[in-house]
């Protein structure tokens, strides 16, 4: 009897510790998200307190004249021979672009806003906020991913049935940039972007 006594009396033990050790787990578990999205505010907040402030600061500067655009784009990139570019003002916004390569499944296809002044501010603000952007799917052998090159963090898809790289990024604090490499490897895509040496057009 004495016996009987003993394992139920450790057994009533055992279940009210298995309890506690829940209700302790589950207190941990909500404190954890709660922590997770005090955090999660937290970097929103200081996100958009920095695009404020480069927004602030792009709108100061004076953007490039459409002329300068026009003739930036070199005759050859990466060997392929330039077919087509052009320079416009977009309602107050500079945007200049440029096709190389004559055949669609080998080309290189450039775009770009300069984000200097009030208008090109707002054109580059989507560029601007992909570096809190954590995007990153595949399906079917094409893929989305934020990752970086350099001192930029660039979106970068690839679509499988084109041979085709698309990055998105801003880049040096100035430019948003479009590229689109069909035909090349993967690693021929970020050569190619510095072969454009858009430094120079703020020297």
């Amino acid at each position: 009897m004495k016996i009987l006594n003993y394992y139920s009396l450790l057994l009533v033990l055992c279940l009210v510790l298995s309890c506690g050790n829940n209700e302790k787990k589950e207190t941990n578990q909500k404190t954890n998200s709660v922590v997770n999205k005090i955090k999660t505010g937290n970097n929103l907040v200081k996100g958009a307190r920095d695009l404020a402030a480069e927004s602030e600061a792009l709108k100061k500067l004076t953007p490039i004249s459409v002329e300068t655009l026009k003739a930036f784009f070199p005759e050859t990139i990466y060997g392929m021979p330039k077919t087509n570019s052009n320079a416009l003002d977009m309602a107050g916004a500079s945007m200049a672009f440029a096709i190389y390569g004559q055949n669609t499944s080998k080309q290189i296809n450039i775009r770009f806003f300069d984000g200097a002044g009030e208008k090109g501010s707002a054109a580059t603000a989507s560029y601007r906020a992909i570096k809190y952007d954590k995007t990153n799917k595949e399906e079917y052998g094409d893929y989305t991913i934020t990752k970086a090159y350099e001192d930029s963090m660039v979106k970068e898809h690839f679509d499988k049935g084109q041979n085709r790289y698309t990055l998105e990024f801003f880049y040096n604090g100035r430019f948003a940039v479009n590229l689109k490499v069909t035909g090349f490897e993967q690693k021929d895509v970020w050569p190619i972007f510095k072969e454009f040496k858009l430094n120079n057009l703020i020297k």
